[in-house]
């Protein structure tokens, strides 16, 4: 489309001799653009390039011949266009203003829009990748989970021949990594051997051909290999890795593009880890995921419809149907959300809401300049009067009006420009991006440029249409007003524009209410002073751990010390027809989540006990045993769970008792069973609870106690509620967002309304002035002229409450713990917009109420 555009461009202006000459250059450029960047990419620059080339030198004679340019004419409309500029500087200084925050605030959502839909985008066969993922239908809903049976990845490609390459992985883990008494803590995972030939990255050192076939080999990313080796090369280096053993570097990847939603620094044999974790082999179990690289070219709907019962046919007989179907790797960060089987959203919902929010931005700063314009349509009626009367037509003075327009967008654009590449990098700090703005990037400058056009052509085509409509007789005998018309147009704008703003107001508030809720939610345990560290080393050993609670809980400032397996807010385990009990009734109700505990794990968290008992250390027999929370004993459908023979992956015991539900992951997500038997013998977690007093001096115990204990293993804490936190960093930064783009919005809705006032003020001079004489108080005059402007906010108020009503009540949604949207967002967006109403217009309104009588009136 842009290409074409470019050589109807270049066609346009550009002499006969040259034009084939210039187009057959481009189209070279455009061929080596197109394979070396993608075909986008081409044909932007193809635009781009054929708007650079334009010069005068390169014009059809005929332009010169037929003056179709009239270069005296072009010089007076732009002489004209900035002695206006300098004689009403306030006016053109607040268009300029408002065009550059609008311009600039629209351009950096769009970014960030941009930097959310490229995740994954980095792979270069990226159509042709995909997760395999699967839908489980339980008696009342459909779950989705990516995660697969460990069988699938051997036989799937071998029965499929769409499938090229298939590989599994696991999920990323943080491993200590040792060589010559060194350790390094990095993050990485295990993955089958087609993982390099789906995975987009360059090797720098080895190679990916036959990668990952040999199970004492290891890839390490260049950031690993850099902070471990230096400058030397890694390959047949030998690397410890924690509880693993010891491999030699096989081969260097460059580093992961943060855009990504498979993240690693290392790749170990996917076949170690499945001789470890042995219960992978089975069908029942999904534990691993998948990713699969299709032959181009094929229907992925009829491969998904022909791969649906692929896993029922391997385990006939079972109570519920798994679905399995592949969902584009491209998809899988924004199309996150499944509800029922369906795709319900997910960030795809923000980022469609920030374009909204960055288009509704330019819009009101469009609407304001605009507005402007019309309102001073009387001070330039004479202008235009005198201009017709010597003979300007109505299509020069339109020529004027869009120039002045377009010299303001551009000035503007440029301005907005500089604030971007000033904002950019505190924005990614705010909002955990790497987003960047260069001067020297194409496609950035093409987007702010188009922008900036648009803006100055919309912003510009109505005041030219409008201005240079005026009769010259009726301006000359001084008969001139300005339309019902026009003043009804003006007066829809400006409802139209505080309709966004309230909007936009009820939107932060519902969210900043929601966030609030999250915080203060009860969730079923005590979130406060528990800090996590993980178990590893030495502190796996029973006797270490024995000694590490002995000496903390000697310190005054911890109260208990639990070694579990997980943690409320990380575990990893689940089942449904691995856990039965007697007088089960078929093969599963629900999936049940499993998080095996010690002793002190309860009193730690502080889990309310509604029936039963705790784990008793003096009982032999409780480590057969097994506590249930209320969702569990509720889908397990007995009237007493408690001493009920149950079993778990074949292990018998006993229920002995029930906790309080508790959240054991964010609020969009309904509590779930949860069976969590005593198992401290292979603790992952390691929790403690502080009193809350002299939590500096706290952590440094803890930090010179695990030195003693654990001297190879960093120190490395977190605290549960920082952890809980961010579970909805994404709900926090769009909080984030909302309010400072919702404040430019309602600051630029507010420069308009202050120079619609300022207009306002001066046209009613002389009223004002007769009302003074006649006796009028400064609070009269005061609000007759604010109440304009209020009833036009209260009906842009009107019209946004059920607006914003549905539309927020619609995200609130998708959380299963939500906010009620309480009267008192709508009395407060409604205060808002009303107070900042009568902050913008009270100055003129004051001005004009204190101005001395006499000097209206002498004017007339």
């Amino acid at each position: 489309m842009l290409k074409k555009f470019g050589q109807k461009l270049i066609r346009f202006y550009c002499h006969p001799d040259y034009q084939e000459d210039i187009i057959g250059d481009l189209e070279e450029y455009f061929e080596v653009h197109s394979q070396e960047r993608g075909f986008q990419y081409a044909n932007r620059k193809f635009f781009w390039d054929a708007l650079l080339l334009f010069r005068l030198s390169l014009l059809k004679d005929k332009w010169f011949s037929q003056q179709l340019i009239n270069i005296p004419m072009v010089k007076n409309i732009f002489k004209t266009a900035f002695r206006v500029f300098w004689r009403e500087k306030g006016y053109s200084l607040m268009n300029i203003f408002g065009l550059t925050v609008g311009i600039a605030a629209s351009m950096l959502l769009l970014l960030y829009v941009e930097s959310e839909k490229s995740v994954n985008q980095f792979h270069r066969d990226i159509d042709n990748i995909f997760q395999v993922m699967e839908h489980q239908t339980y008696p009342n809903s459909v779950r989705t989970f990516d995660d697969n049976p460990g069988p699938l990845v051997t036989v799937f490609s071998d029965e499929m021949p769409e499938v090229e390459y298939m590989a599994a992985f696991t999920r990323s883990q943080e491993i200590l990594l040792s060589i010559d008494d060194k350790g390094y803590k990095e993050t990485g995972m295990w993955a089958s051997e087609d993982f390099f030939e789906i995975f987009d990255v360059d090797f720098i050192e080895g190679q990916k051909e036959n990668s990952l076939t040999d199970p004492s080999m290891v890839y390490i990313s260049r950031s690993v290999k850099e902070r471990i080796f230096g400058s030397e090369t890694a390959l047949t280096k030998t690397i410890n890795f924690d509880g693993w053993g010891d491999y030699q570097v096989a081969g260097v990847f460059e580093d992961v593009p943060s855009a990504t939603t498979i993240d690693f620094d290392f790749i170990l044999p996917y076949q170690v880890w499945r001789e470890v974790f042995t219960w992978v082999e089975s069908w029942d179990n999904s534990g691993v995921k998948g990713l699969a690289k299709l032959s181009p070219g094929t229907d992925v709907d009829a491969f998904n419809q022909k791969i649906a019962g692929y896993i029922n046919e391997k385990i006939p007989g079972r109570d519920h149907n798994v679905t399995i179907f592949l969902q584009p790797l491209k998809d899988r960060y924004l199309y996150n959300n499944f509800e029922n089987g369906f795709i319900s959203g997910g960030r795809i919902t923000y980022a469609k809401l920030l374009t909204a929010v960055a288009y509704f931005i330019l819009l009101i700063a469009i609407i304001n300049f605009v507005n402007l314009a019309t309102a001073r349509s009387t001070k330039r009626a004479k202008e235009v009067g005198v201009k017709k009367i010597v003979g300007s037509t109505r299509g020069l003075l339109r020529a004027q009006f869009m120039t002045e327009s377009l010299l303001l967008a551009l000035i503007s654009t440029a301005l907005a420009g500089l604030i971007i590449m000033s904002v950019i990098t505190p924005l990614n700090m705010l909002v955990g991006k790497s987003m960047s703005f260069s001067v020297s990037s194409i496609d950035q400058m093409s987007k702010l440029l188009i922008i900036g056009l648009g803006v100055g052509l919309l912003a510009g085509i109505y005041p030219a249409l409008i201005l240079s409509s005026f009769k010259p007789l009726s301006v000359v005998k001084g008969s001139f007003k300005s339309s019902g018309w026009s003043n009804g147009i003006r007066k829809g704008l400006v409802v139209f524009q505080f309709t966004i703003s309230t909007l936009l107001i009820i939107s932060t508030l519902v969210v900043r209410n929601q966030m609030d809720y999250i915080k203060s939610k009860n969730l079923g345990y005590n979130k406060e002073h528990l800090v996590t560290i993980p178990v590893e080393g030495a502190l796996r050993d029973q006797v270490v751990q024995a000694q590490f609670k002995s000496t903390v809980l000697s310190n005054s400032n911890f109260k208990n010390v639990s070694f579990s397996g997980g943690t409320p807010l990380s575990f990893f385990s689940s089942t449904d027809a691995g856990f039965s009990w007697e007088g089960k009734v078929g093969e599963l109700s629900n999936k049940f989540r499993i998080i095996n505990t010690d002793v002190d794990f309860f009193d730690t968290y502080g889990i309310e006990i509604v029936k039963g008992r705790g784990f008793d250390p003096e009982l032999a027999t409780d480590t057969l045993n097994y506590i249930i929370n209320e969702q569990a004993a509720e889908a397990m459908n007995v009237e007493d769970p408690i001493l009920l023979p149950v079993s778990l992956w074949g292990s018998p015991g006993r229920i002995i008792g029930v906790v309080k539900d508790f959240h054991y992951s964010s609020l969009h997500e309904k509590i779930g069973p949860m069976v969590m038997p005593y198992r401290p013998n292979y603790p992952t977690d390691l929790t403690i609870k502080m009193t809350g007093q002299n939590v500096v001096e706290s952590i440094a115990y803890l930090e010179k106690v695990m030195a003693d204990i654990n001297p190879s293993y960093p120190f490395e804490y977190s605290f549960v509620d920082v952890e809980y936190e961010q579970l909805y960093q994404n709900e926090a930064t769009i909080g984030t967002l909302a309010n400072y783009f919702s404040a430019i919005a309602i600051f630029i809705s507010l420069l308009g309304l202050f120079g619609l006032s300022s207009f306002s003020a001066d046209q009613r001079s002389k009223e004002i002035g007769i009302r003074k004489v006649l006796g009028a108080r400064v609070s009269d005059i005061t609000f007759q002229i604010s109440k304009g402007f209020l009833v036009l906010v209260g009906v842009g108020f009107v019209l946004a409450a059920p607006l914003g009503y549905g539309f927020m009540n619609n995200w609130l949604q998708t959380f299963e713990y939500r906010t009620q949207i309480g009267v008192t967002v709508f009395i407060l967006s409604a205060f808002i917009s009303m107070f900042i109403t009568l902050l913008a217009v009270s100055y003129h309104a004051l001005k004009a109420a204190y101005t001395n009588p006499i000097q209206s009136l002498r004017s007339e």
